[in-house]
């Protein structure tokens, strides 16, 4: 019979029997001869026993060295292989097909994408496969993914039809991981192996040193899509400018071609119509930012889209969108006593142009205030107003000699109902008209004007930079009002109930805060204007008088046009609970434009928040089941999927890991659990049993 072993190198123990039959032979005793006078006196003895004794002794010899050789025998572990009796069949293959669907596949070179390629790359892996060899499937994306475990060449064919390009960015360590994985729980030693089909991206390859793969496992790198670099331009990002101006949108645009490219143009769409054609050059290589104002947007969302006129090789990333929500202005009333002056003049002027530099123009409200200057005269009118123009929601108070009786109780009444007022003082204050008129608003009771010693201005020392009226300086190196010089201010005193904001340098109030019922009131120790203070000048006040208005009006919410943070195509997106705009049951995600395929399905957790799988570049709104909606973002690739640079086979290659430890020599199945082969060493080991039971019998029997 044809017998392997699993473990040949252990037949060479075998040499070992000679071991104990060489000691034998070397350690043998020799009974010398003697001369005695006479045997008479001895008695005879029958010299058959002596015979015997010897012939036991040489059995023992044998049982002893057959189960030391049954025992060899056992764990080099003989079998007979599958087709023993007729002609021996070919070793098994077991191929892990790793196939790439990353956005980068969708690409074109020449005539054909690169996806056509790779299907066609896999077909061939597969027609190579002989009867009785087994394939498996894994494809990459954002995740690597099995499809099909080793099963016959036709049944992964069929899988391998259904496929499409995915819409994210794939991880070739992901891939290689889990087909190592799979190739672990194989039985048949020496029958694997890994077919990469892709184009061998670049930035998908960054992990491959981090995957330590057997020596014994071979990987082979079937690369699709042209050699060269193709031509491909992308808008790489879209999203609100980080400057002064909330309007302004930042677009990047990236060439990733090996040439420049001159007079391309980007198309700029808000909800649907073409806005601007702005043209662009780009070097090889060069990725730059612009910045972009799109026009005036009413309140609400709005759908902004970047897109390039020519195609080139990937097409999916000539557009990128991102959803804008512009909040309903915030209504604030100034109120202005200086008449006959130029505007610059007015004392309310660097306040109305700091929430609406538009003021009186086609812009107007764009940031997200809309100011009204009013006469004192007409304060309790605007502020009992019904119809029309919305009512103010704050009210801007510079110093007044006095206000008319009917402003002052108006002003009094709204405050109570939940108005925001933001005092100033100034030469025009007087201090006991103003506590007699405002004394159950105001946070602080001013007094007398006073200078500072020795002609140095003061400046505001310490702010409470977790209150959302100094939210804008919260962070780390986002400046602040010390840069304000103070030349003359109030004798102040805090009422009970009052919160100190902000001080002087010498600790003296400047900023004071108090809820008046339902309302708020803010009272800064300087005037309005730069009769005082030079702090109008500087970069710091418009964010300052943003954040106050705001925390007056509710608390501080958001009043400058807002833009989420995009989905990336092929990830899972998690929609967080938002207090009453979360989902609570079966919520509907619509996806604009609408996938060829089913829309992704929407899984509730316990905490609220809802999950789903970003499968398309667009827009995702998420609505309740009442049709509220309560979320919407803009879906877009991975940038790092529009660079196209490949690597060629060889170099991917040399950045696998492979593993340097002994174990890695030895593959699966090296214990020997090939199915279709019949084993011996039970059969072996019985027997070593079996004759070592002999031998104890043989060695324990007594002798006659």
């Amino acid at each position: 019979m044809p017998f392997l072993f699993t473990h040949a190198f252990l037949l060479s123990a075998l040499a070992g029997l000679g071991i104990p039959v060489l000691l034998h032979l070397l350690l043998r005793q020799r009974n010398p001869r003697r001369r005695f006078s006479t045997l008479r006196f001895f008695e005879v003895q029958d010299t058959r026993s002596h015979a015997r004794r010897r012939l036991r002794n040489l059995w023992l010899l044998l049982l002893r060295l057959a189960v030391f050789a049954l025992v060899v025998l056992a764990f080099a572990r003989p079998y007979l292989p599958d087709g023993w009796n007729g002609t021996p069949r070919r070793q098994r293959r077991d191929v892990v097909i790793v196939l790439d669907r990353s956005l980068s596949l969708r690409a074109r070179d020449g005539a054909g994408s690169r996806w056509d390629a790779a299907l066609a790359a896999g077909g061939r892996i597969l027609d190579g496969l002989a009867e009785g060899d087994r394939a498996a499937l894994v494809t990459l994306g954002e995740r690597a993914e099995v499809l099909s475990g080793f099963a016959p060449a036709e049944q992964v064919r069929g899988r391998l039809k259904d496929l499409g390009p995915g819409a994210g960015r794939g991880d070739l360590a992901e891939g290689l991981r889990e087909a190592l994985d799979l190739v672990g729980g194989l039985d048949a030693p020496g029958a694997a192996s890994v077919e990469v089909v892709g184009d061998l991206q670049r930035s998908g390859a960054d992990g491959l040193g981090a995957v330590a793969l057997p020596r014994w496992l071979p990987v082979r790198w079937n690369r699709v899509g042209a050699t060269a670099v193709p031509a491909n331009v992308a808008v790489t990002d879209l999203r609100p400018a980080s400057g002064i101006d909330p309007g302004a949108l930042s677009v990047t645009l990236a060439n990733f071609g090996d040439s420049p490219v001159t007079d391309r143009i980007a198309e700029h769409w808000v909800d649907g119509k073409l806005v601007a054609r702005i043209p662009f050059t780009r070097a090889a290589g060069q990725s730059a930012s612009t910045e972009w104002k799109p026009p005036r947007m009413d309140p609400g969302w709005h759908k902004i889209e970047v897109c390039l006129k020519d195609s080139d090789a990937l097409a999916d990333d000539d557009v990128r969108r991102l959803v804008l929500h512009v909040p309903e202005p915030l209504s604030v009333a100034a109120v202005e006593n200086r008449t006959g002056v130029r505007s610059f003049e007015e004392q309310t002027f660097f306040l109305a142009a700091a929430l609406d530099p538009f003021l009186g123009g086609t812009n107007a409200g764009r940031n997200g205030f809309r100011v009204e200057v009013l006469q004192p005269e007409a304060l309790d009118g605007a502020l009992g107003r019904t119809g029309g123009s919305p009512a103010p929601r704050v009210v801007l108070l510079p110093a007044q000699r006095s206000l008319p009786a009917p402003a002052v109780t108006a002003l009094n009444t709204w405050v109570e109902r939940g108005g925001g007022l933001l005092l100033f003082g100034g030469e025009a204050l007087e201090p006991s008209r103003f506590n007699a008129e405002f004394g159950a608003l105001t946070p602080g009771r001013p007094g007398a004007e006073m200078a500072p010693p020795a002609e140095v201005p003061w400046r505001i020392g310490l702010f409470e930079r977790d209150s959302p009226v100094f939210r804008p300086f919260a962070r780390a190196r986002s400046g602040g009002p010390a840069v304000a010089e103070f030349t003359r201010r109030h004798v102040l005193e805090p009422v009970p109930g009052a919160t100190v904001l902000a001080r002087f340098d010498d600790t003296q109030p400047f900023l004071l805060a108090r809820p008046a019922g339902r309302g708020r009131v803010l009272f800064a120790n300087t005037s309005a204007d730069t009769a005082w203070t030079d702090w109008p000048k500087h970069k710091s006040f418009v964010p300052w008088v943003h954040a106050a208005v705001s925390w007056l009006a509710d608390g501080g919410a958001e009043r400058r046009p807002h833009a989420p943070e995009p989905l990336v195509t092929g990830t899972e997106a998690t929609v967080a609970p938002t207090g009453a705009a979360s989902p609570r049951s079966n919520p509907i995600l619509k996806v604009s434009p609408r996938p060829a395929g089913p829309t992704p399905k929407v899984a509730l957790r316990a905490d609220g928040s809802a999950v789903f799988d970003v499968n398309h570049a667009g827009i995702y709104r998420l609505d309740d089941a009442d049709g509220t909606e309560l979320w919407r973002r803009a879906a877009n690739p991975p940038p790092v999927e529009s660079d196209l640079a490949a690597l060629e086979a060889t170099a991917a290659e040399s950045l696998l890991a492979r593993r340097t430890d002994a174990e890695s020599d030895l593959p699966p199945g090296w214990f020997g659990n090939e199915p279709g082969r019949r084993e011996w060493w039970r059969v072996l080991m019985g027997a070593a049993l079996a004759l070592l039971l002999v031998e104890t019998v043989v060695a324990n029997r007594s002798t006659p």
